[in-house]
């Protein structure tokens, strides 16, 4: 059961995260969180300047700026993501440095996205720990998504740091 969050050039344009605030909080209150795993996408919808009529949202300074205000507040939001339909890749693309290329897609900066993914696998083995959730094989799978194998020795050294 996908949830889409729709944002529009306002929205954007005033850093206003209401139409996710409205959509997840909700879930945190309820202790709902984790019934909505690979669920949300998102319905962006910003004008693209004229004499760039091709340019990638994620290239869009305001849209870029709204989801690293967004990821912020929930820091954790990748496992809410709809994987399937790329929504993982595309959040990954307002937060790292990266070309579009027309036949290889997304090329991200390297050290950016092992210092992303690397943050998003401390974040969420905490939040997912504090869940009751087990976490690696989720966590492994996430990481899978940018090329990246994580070693079951990372997991039982977190496990047994503070």
């Amino acid at each position: 059961m996908a949830v889409t969050i729709s944002l529009t050039p306002e929205a954007i344009d005033t850093l206003d995260l209401t139409p996710a605030l409205v959509q997840i909080d909700p879930w945190l209150t309820s202790a709902k969180i984790l019934d909505y795993e690979q669920q949300i996408q998102f319905e962006i919808d910003y004008p693209r300047p004229r004499e760039q009529p091709d340019l990638e949202l994620s290239q869009i300074a305001p849209v870029r700026l709204w989801f690293i205000r967004l990821d912020t507040v929930y820091p954790w939001l990748p496992f809410l993501l709809d994987w399937r339909s790329g929504e993982l890749v595309r959040y990954a693309a307002m937060l790292v440095p990266h070309e579009f290329h027309p036949r290889q897609g997304i090329q991200y900066n390297p050290q950016a996205l092992d210092m992303f993914v690397m943050a998003k696998v401390f974040i969420l083995w905490k939040w997912l720990s504090e869940q009751g959730v087990p976490a690696a094989g989720k966590i492994k799978a996430m990481a899978e998504m940018f090329g990246y194998e994580l070693d079951m020795g990372l997991f039982k050294l977190l496990q047994h740091s503070p």
